[in-house]
C-alpha cells in the first residue's frame, strides 16, 4: 500500500471516529443521569454488575462505549442479562446495518400511505410542493382540502416531514385553519383526530395515548413484535412529547400494564400522578389486534427489519396507526423495564461487520 492510500485510509478512520463518539456522547449523558436518578431512588448497581457491564460491552459489543446503558438496564432489574442491547449501539450499529438505506423512510409522512399501503393511517389530505392532494393523490381545490377536514371532524391535526416525538404536530380548528399560512410550513399531511378508548382516556386526557409496538423481521421471516410499551401524557399536554410522557410497560402475550410505570426522568410509579389512575391490573384493549396490524403491515414491507409502530385504540376499539419509525425506534425504558427483548437475532455481532458510519 502507497502512502496516499495509507494516509486517506488513516483520516476515513480518523472521521468514523470522531462520528462515532459525537453519536455516544449525549447517549452517555442520558445514561448517566438515568442511573443516578435510579440510584436516588433505592436501587443497587454493585461493583460485580458494572464489571459484568464493561466487560460485556467490550467483549460482545464491540466497545466500553455500550456500557453505560447496560448498567442503567442492570439498575432498573436488579441484575445483568446477556441479550440487552444499548440504546446507542441500536442506533450506531444496527438500524444502519438491517434498516440500511431504508432507515429515513418513516420520516415522510406524506408518502407513508403510499408506502405502507393501510387505512389504518388517518390521512385526509397532503401539501406537497405548493399542492394539495386527497389521499388518493389526486390534485384539490383549497374550498376541498377544508370540507375533507371539517365536514366531520371539529379538529384535525397537521403533521409536517420529518417531524418525529411530537414536535412539528400543530392541531388546528376551522378558524386556525383559515388563518393559518401553509406555505411556511413545507410538505405535510393533515389526519383526522382520534378519538381514543375510555381505558386510554382514564390515563391520558387530552392527549392520544401511544402504543409502542416494535417489530422484527428478518430476511425470509414474518414479523414478530418484540416489545410494547404505552406511552401517555401528562395534565395539559395536547400531544404526546417523548420528552415529558410516562412509559408502562406492557406484556407482549395479552397487552396487560406492569404494575410501574416510568417517567421522563426515570422516577418509577404505580399510579398516573395527575388522574391517579392505578396501572396494576389493567390491559390495551383489543391489543393482539393491534400487534396483527403492525405485524401484517411490516410483512408488506422487507426492505426494512425494524420499525417502531405508534398506535392508539379508538372509542369503537379499532386500532389505528398514528405513525411509524424506521429511523432509531426508541427501545431504552422497554429494555429497561422488560428487557432483552432482541436476543438470539445475532444483533450483538453486526459491530463485526459494520463500518458503524451511517
Amino acid at each position: 500500500m502507497n502512502s496516499l492510500k495509507l494516509l486517506k485510509r488513516i483520516y476515513r478512520k480518523s472521521r468514523i471516529r470522531r462520528w462515532q463518539k459525537l453519536y455516544d456522547q449525549p447517549h452517555h449523558i442520558k445514561a448517566d443521569k438515568a442511573l443516578q436518578s435510579l440510584l436516588n431512588q433505592g436501587k443497587n448497581l454493585s461493583p460485580a454488575q458494572i464489571s459484568k457491564c464493561e466487560t460485556y460491552a467490550k467483549e460482545v459489543l464491540g466497545g466500553k462505549e455500550f456500557a453505560p446503558w447496560l448498567k442503567v438496564y442492570s439498575a432498573f432489574q436488579g441484575e445483568f442479562k446477556e441479550g440487552w442491547i444499548p440504546d446507542n449501539y441500536l442506533g450506531r450499529i444496527v438500524c444502519p446495518a438491517i434498516n440500511g438505506d431504508f432507515r429515513r423512510l418513516s420520516d415522510r409522512k406524506t408518502l407513508s400511505k403510499r408506502i405502507l399501503q393501510t387505512e389504518a393511517l388517518p390521512d385526509l389530505v397532503y401539501y406537497i410542493r405548493g399542492c394539495w392532494s386527497n389521499r388518493f393523490g389526486q390534485p384539490i381545490s383549497f374550498q376541498e382540502v377544508r370540507a375533507l377536514c371539517f365536514d366531520q371532524n371539529p379538529i384535525v391535526f397537521l403533521k409536517k416531514d420529518f417531524s418525529f416525538q411530537g414536535n412539528g404536530v400543530i392541531k388546528l380548528t376551522p378558524e386556525g385553519f383559515d388563518q393559518f399560512d401553509f406555505k411556511q410550513a413545507g410538505d405535510f399531511v393533515i389526519q383526522s383526530p382520534i378519538f381514543q378508548h375510555p381505558l386510554l382516556e382514564e390515563f391520558s386526557p387530552g392527549a392520544v395515548a401511544t402504543i409502542r409496538i416494535t417489530t422484527v423481521k428478518p430476511p425470509g421471516e414474518p414479523a414478530t413484535n418484540k416489545l410494547t410499551g404505552l406511552r401517555v401524557g401528562r395534565k395539559g399536554m395536547e400531544y404526546i412529547y417523548t420528552k415529558d410522557c410516562i412509559r408502562v410497560p406492557i406484556r407482549i402475550e395479552d397487552g396487560s400494564f406492569f404494575d410501574t410505570a416510568t417517567t421522563a426522568g426515570w422516577g418509577i410509579l404505580e399510579k398516573h400522578p395527575d388522574t391517579g389512575a392505578t396501572f396494576s391490573g389493567k390491559s390495551i384493549p383489543n391489543f393482539l389486534e393491534a400487534v396483527a396490524l403492525c405485524e401484517q403491515t411490516h410483512d408488506r414491507l422487507p426492505h426494512v427489519q425494524l420499525i417502531g409502530w405508534d398506535v392508539s385504540i379508538n372509542q369503537e376499539g379499532k386500532a389505528q396507526l398514528i405513525e411509524w419509525n424506521s429511523d432509531e425506534p426508541g427501545i431504552v425504558f422497554s429494555e429497561s423495564a422488560t428487557g432483552p427483548h432482541f436476543k438470539n437475532l445475532g444483533w450483538e455481532n453486526l459491530w463485526k461487520i459494520s463500518s458503524g458510519t451511517r
